[in-house]
């Protein structure tokens, strides 16, 4: 069974469904998780399930995402290319539009003309991938588990004209990226790898990355979904940025959602050629989708970066603390590059899940993915992960 970020937020198979049925909030929440108070989420809840930032937003980011409140009856057109401008910059890309806003054509032809496009969130441009490159129909060569936006919403639109060609992960969770090339036919029409990928957070190596997009040929798209990039640590793990800039045939996808803090506001983008881009522009909102106060919060957030390592400090903190910890439980975790880890379980995990439920603490079972004896939990500030082992050694 695969699951989109609309199902996966919708509650399927969450630990939220299970928290409804096991009476959530009954007096079974135990002192220490009661006390916790995490941000965006009420006392009690330690909710380490959907691989959020638990700092929330920057600090700048919040400041600039009020300001911009009170322009909310603006359409956000020039903030927006401001955005993409400063995207640029980022990637050492030069934007080709004027300076000031005097010349709004020269603005929006170098807008036109870029090799960045936004997205309400990276699930925009991912389904957007699904539409263009699923018209005609063909075949979707992924991993699995993985995270299958693309395959899912594709198969959801134009049903059994395209095939998903779901190629199992190595012995140690990574994409196979060998046996992805060698399922490559005349009609495949995509390549997806998310790195890390979710749910294992395993990660492929730039030269890993690099082989398979020699290996195919220039009328198939490999998309890289780098949703949780900036949290690798593993050496030759990268940002592939700068081949989806030298490539035809490579798209990279960003997202605000995570080390920014920004799940709630919805702000991402992809690079990739201009060709690539053309044609996955017309099956985007553009800049119409804009939102003013998510594109304020996404461009202070690219400045605070104090914030953004701060961001990664945490997370990587706690996911030491649950590579360490998880084994005296009798849970093996496997080694993350991301801001969750993936944990086997050695029964059905749905015991495990309403368990910690039942005190507070929200944790993603491994049912979403078909696979039962696993659970995915993300990582918290210091008093969640506190809150989260105690829940653990409370048998409620």
């Amino acid at each position: 069974m695969n699951v989109s970020r609309r199902a996966l937020l919708g509650g399927m198979w969450t630990a939220g469904a299970m928290l409804a049925s096991s009476s959530v909030w009954a007096e079974e929440v135990i002192t220490r998780t009661a006390s916790v108070q995490g941000v965006g989420v009420p006392k009690g809840v330690v909710q380490i399930l959907y691989n959020e930032n638990p700092l929330g937003p920057s600090p700048k980011a919040l400041k600039a995402a009020t300001t911009a409140l009170g322009a909310g009856n603006r359409y956000p057109l020039l903030d927006t290319i401001g955005l993409v401008r400063q995207l640029h910059k980022l990637y050492g890309i030069p934007f080709n539009g004027p300076d000031n806003a005097n010349d709004l054509k020269a603005l929006f032809e170098a807008l036109g003309s870029s090799p960045i496009l936004l997205g309400v969130g990276s699930t925009e441009l991912l389904r957007a991938v699904a539409l263009a490159y699923g018209l005609e129909g063909g075949e979707f060569v992924e991993a699995t588990p993985g995270y299958t936006e693309i395959g899912n919403d594709a198969q959801e639109m134009f049903g059994s004209k395209i095939k998903r060609v779901k190629i199992p992960l190595t012995e140690d969770y990574r994409h196979d990226t060998e046996a992805m090339a060698r399922a490559v036919t005349p009609k495949t029409r995509l390549v997806i790898v998310t790195n890390p990928n979710n749910p294992t957070g395993t990660a492929l190596t730039a030269q890993q990355i690099t082989r398979l997009a020699d290996s195919l040929d220039p009328r198939i798209l490999l998309v890289i979904d780098e949703a949780y990039i900036d949290f690798a640590t593993d050496s030759g793990v990268r940002s592939m940025t700068d081949l989806a800039l030298t490539r035809p045939n490579v798209l990279v996808t960003r997202t605000f959602s995570k080390i920014h803090g920004l799940a709630g506001m919805r702000m991402g983008y992809a690079l990739a050629s201009l060709p690539v881009i053309r044609k996955l522009r017309p099956f985007t909102m553009g800049l119409i989708g804009s939102n003013g106060p998510a594109v304020a919060a996404a461009q202070a957030s690219l400045t605070d970066q104090d914030f953004l390592m701060r961001s990664k400090e945490v997370a990587l903190q706690a996911r030491a603390q649950l590579m360490a910890k998880l084994p005296a439980y009798g849970l093996t975790p496997i080694a993350s590059q991301s801001n969750f880890v993936w944990v086997a379980v050695k029964k059905d995990c749905t015991e495990l899940v309403s368990r910690l439920a039942r005190q507070g603490v929200l944790i993603a079972g491994g049912q979403r993915w078909d696979l039962p004896n696993y659970v995915r939990i993300s990582v918290g500030q210091p008093a969640e992960m506190e809150a989260f082992f105690a829940a653990m050694d409370t048998k409620a």
